[in-house]
């Protein structure tokens, strides 16, 4: 009797045993079982591979997760943006494809940030495309206009900025408070005012100086302290030799921003074609060292003939140098090889 009670005791230890193990298994079943569904989904490689570059990728690091919307996407891009990370923010844009590869204002986005970490070519391409789903997608106008001028395809170029500028003008349209200036209603906050620069730069290239002009008045009332706008505008009269209003726009220029270069630069050329030597020689040393301003000089009077004039002024740049000037002495042979010529010319 007691080996019987002493087995059913033992079966029942060991049923009780076993049924504590399984319980134990089924919860640790199911603590794996939460845990793999709270693991974050493995980034997958997006499908749009050539929109993206070399640093992109080499950025992303195993703690980027893996959107699960277009939205949690774009979420996820501009906050990266924000944050400073533009390679994260490119790569989330391009996840954002993967759900929906018809948005265009993404495409754009694309663009922008390969702009910005120069790659001009990859750039042009999602443009394009944001161009294609959106043909009045004004920013993707405006940014390939501007690309297209900085490679000298002019054609292309004009036909984007018109492009933008008419997009642009069709929005301040519809702006209670838009002011008008000639044919153009004026620029506001929201207008890309370097589609304005640009075309106004191109008409300059062109020879349509007073188109140019109109240009850069217009988008000044927008920027009327812009140290570049101004120096553009009086670039613009150097060109045709409007020499006093050449010299007036470069002196504003200065006055807004005494250490912009190019106004100092453009400026020296307004008192060389002047005449006035020694005050360009003063200009160009705001911007250089005197031995390249004697260098320059002398460059811009051979490009004018005054050819003695430029090998004086080498020469001095040779002297005044610490070192080997080698584009002084280049300078300085040829200005002698163009006195020789014309010797020759003229039966000496």
């Amino acid at each position: 009797m007691r080996s019987i009670l002493s087995s059913k005791r033992q079966l029942c230890d060991i049923t009780k045993t076993g049924l504590l193990i399984f319980c134990l298994l089924l919860v640790a079943q199911g603590c794996s079982s939460t845990k793999e569904d709270e693991l974050p989904a493995k980034i997958q490689p997006p499908e749009r591979q050539d929109l993206l570059d070399v640093g992109a990728l080499s950025s992303i690091a195993s703690d980027f997760s893996a959107p699960l919307n277009e939205a949690e996407a774009l979420l996820k891009a501009s906050n990266e943006e924000q944050s400073g990370n533009l390679e994260k923010a490119l790569y989330a844009y391009i996840q954002a494809l993967d759900f929906n590869a018809l948005n265009a204002e993404t495409f754009y986005q694309i663009g922008r940030i390969h702009m910005i970490r120069g790659n001009p070519e990859i750039a042009y391409k999602a443009y394009n495309e944001a161009l294609i789903l959106d043909p009045n997608l004004m920013m993707a106008h405006a940014d390939l206009g501007v690309i297209s001028l900085d490679k000298r395809q002019y054609r292309e170029a004009r036909s984007h900025l018109e492009n933008a500028i008419e997009l642009d003008q069709q929005r301040l349209a519809l702006v209670e408070s838009s002011e008008t200036m000639g044919k153009f209603l004026i620029p506001n906050r929201e207008s890309p005012a370097r589609v304005y620069n640009a075309i106004a730069i191109l008409e300059d290239v062109e020879n349509n100086h007073q188109q140019a002009r109109d240009y850069f008045k217009l988008i000044l009332e927008l920027e009327p302290h812009s140290s570049i706008l101004i120096t553009n505008l009086g670039y613009s009269y150097y060109l045709t030799g409007e020499l006093t209003m050449a010299e007036k726009y470069l002196r504003k220029a200065i006055q807004e921003d005494a250490n912009f270069d190019r106004a100092w630069t453009n400026l020296g050329l307004v008192y060389v074609r002047k005449g006035l030597y020694k005050r360009a020689l003063a200009t160009f040393e705001q911007t250089m060292s005197p031995a390249d301003a004697l260098n320059d000089l002398g460059y811009f009077l051979m490009l004018e003939g005054k050819y003695e004039q430029a090998i004086d002024l080498f020469q001095r740049a040779i002297d005044t140098s610490p070192s080997y000037f080698e584009q002084a002495q280049k300078n300085l042979r040829r200005a002698r090889a163009e006195i020789s010529d014309e010797l020759q010319h003229a039966g000496y």
